[in-house]
């Protein structure tokens, strides 16, 4: 069998490298870019001015956000976090948008089921308003607040600002929104605590050097953190025991994924030991349909059918599908991160101080290597038994309802 990948023609557009048409319609897209490039530079410059001010709530926040569009490990960051957090005793809520295709059978999307999931120690806040959101979970009297994609919400004041890179392509094709990946300039990483740059395991070290000095073209003096995607075990998209990822050694598999970053599925799967006959990629938070499983089988033939976590539970509500493995990863940290504030830092609420430029609620001095001793910050595990809590945010100007 011939190995072939096929990906969706977003990921095409976004990507580093493009054909003849991909560029003929990024440069259609130009004054579309533009004018997405001025919104956000605006936007930014009157919170980086003080003309707007963020908003601060009653507990301490942690941010984790990208400078791209999706791929960068900001899931699994937030799950590790979450974890570690909940393991010290704290009480943590986890305020999140909500976007993409509803993966289980109550109404929860494809990321937020997975957090849910994986972090039943944690309340997870759903709504359209992350600053909303926080008000609310402060109002329960939490110890701590973690936005999941939260670095272009600056609405709401944050204590500390964690940026996922990914080393492969930092800043995309060098492009915003809509003909690039990127959500604002890359200047943006300066408001990073701690910058987290992932898939560095697939360069060398060359390449990771050429990488830092990126990053750090913007905030010389931000901590760096290494970080990689591995591998926890495969298990029945259906449910069931989870085998040793190594399980996939020498066996025909055919991957298919509805995230933003599949080069890098199909990057961990071989490092496994299988052999990759294919990977159909479709768009991130792909709403999959007995149509698209079909489809599938039909390019896999007799490879063995793996997909993600995140695309398992859509997986499973499709009947017919047992068979189909899902592949749980983890993210680890080549380093630690330095002290977050409300989790093994101190906070205490700031008296009537206005937030900084940036939009955080008080500074304090970090430190982190670039390199050392392995750190285990685990964004995985087997599901822990008992309850997720999830809860729908109120919009702004609304009342809380559960």
């Amino acid at each position: 069998m011939t190995t072939t990948t096929t990906t969706s023609f977003r990921q095409r557009l976004i990507a580093t490298d493009a054909g003849p048409l991909v560029f003929l319609l990024r440069l259609l897209l130009l004054p579309f870019s533009g004018l997405y490039y001025a919104g956000s530079t605006m936007r930014n410059a009157l919170y980086d001015t003080g003309l707007i001010v963020a908003e601060r709530v009653g507990a301490p926040v942690l941010s984790v956000g990208n400078i791209t569009v999706g791929g960068t490990g900001k899931t699994p960051m937030v799950i590790a976090l979450a974890q570690r957090a909940s393991a010290a005793g704290r009480k943590v809520f986890i305020v999140a948008r909500g976007y993409g295709a509803v993966a289980d059978q109550h109404g929860h999307t494809d990321e937020v089921a997975l957090i849910a999931a994986r972090c039943p120690g944690a309340r997870v806040l759903v709504g359209p308003d992350k600053l909303t959101s926080a008000r609310q979970a402060a109002a329960q009297g939490a110890d701590l607040i973690i936005v999941d994609d939260g670095l272009q919400h600056r609405a709401l004041a944050r204590d500390f600002e964690l940026v996922m890179v990914d080393a492969r392509a930092p800043f995309g094709n060098g492009s915003v929104l809509p003909g690039g990946p990127l959500r604002e300039t890359p200047s943006g990483v300066a408001r990073a605590d701690v910058i987290v740059l992932t898939h560095g395991e697939t360069l060398e070290e060359e390449q990771r050097q050429t990488v830092l000095t990126q990053v750090r073209a913007f905030k010389l003096a931000v901590p760096v953190v290494w970080a990689e995607h591995a591998p926890l075990g495969v298990r029945p998209v259906t449910g069931g025991a989870t085998a040793p990822a190594a399980s996939l050694a020498g066996r025909d598999v055919f991957l298919f994924c509805g995230i933003a970053s599949p080069e890098g599925f199909r990057q961990t799967v071989e490092a496994l030991g299988a052999r990759v006959r294919g990977v159909l990629a479709f768009a991130d938070h792909h709403d999959f349909s007995a149509t698209d499983l079909a489809r599938v089988r039909a390019a896999a033939r007799d490879a063995r059918l793996v997909c993600t976590e995140k695309d398992a539970l859509k997986i499973a509500r499709i009947p017919g599908n047992d068979d189909v493995l899902c592949l749980a990863i983890e993210l680890r940290l080549r380093g630690e991160l330095p002290p977050i504030p409300g989790l093994d830092a101190p906070w205490s609420p700031p008296v009537v101080e206005a937030a900084d430029a940036h939009g955080h609620a008080h500074a304090g001095g970090h430190a982190a290597a670039d390199h050392g001793e392995e750190a285990a910050v685990h964004a995985g595990q087997e599901r822990t038994e008992g309850d997720a809590h999830v809860e729908t945010a109120p919009g702004p100007g609304h009342g809380a309802h559960h």
